[in-house]
Formats: C-alpha cells, sequence, structure tokens
C-alpha cells in the first residue's frame, strides 16, 4: 500500500512523514488523536515509574523528529500565549 514510501531516500521518506503528521495535526480529528497519544505516553503528566518516564521520553522523540525540533518552541510560545 505505501510501497512508494520504501522507495524513498531516508531524508524524503521523513520529510514525507513529517507532512503527513502536520496535515492530519490540522484537523479536528488529528488533533484528538495525538493528544490521546500524547497523554497515553504520559506527556501531560509527571512520569513516576521507568516505564512511564520511557513512554514520556518517546513522547518527545515523537514530537522533536515527525513534528520538527522547532515544534518545542511552537508549543512553548502556544502556552505562553494562553495567558493573555
Amino acid at each position: 500500500m505505501l510501497e512508494w514510501l520504501a522507495e524513498l531516500s531516508e531524508e524524503d521518506k521523513l520529510s514525507a512523514i513529517r507532512r503527513a503528521f502536520a496535515e492530519v495535526a490540522q484537523s479536528e480529528s488529528g488533533k484528538i488523536v495525538f493528544a490521546a497519544i500524547l497523554n497515553d505516553l504520559c506527556f501531560f503528566r509527571q512520569a513516576e515509574m521507568p516505564e512511564e518516564q520511557a513512554l514520556n521520553n518517546y513522547a518527545k522523540f515523537l514530537i522533536n523528529h515527525y513534528f520538527g525540533e522547532e515544534a518545542k518552541y511552537r508549543v512553548f510560545e502556544a502556552l505562553l500565549g494562553r495567558g493573555q
């Protein structure tokens, strides 16, 4: 089904995946899905157990790797803007 993706270079594959993540995240359903995934990965709460910390670390990897390194700055800016 996604044979074309396997034929891309690693750089082009990552670019295609990042575009897909961004497209999905722009929809209301996509936002709900990503929020549920990040919640399950202990992103929104303190990770107490080693297993939770591993999940939290993966959530951070997911955001940085697929949404881009600048994503954490956009999240930070959004949080700061909410208080106004």
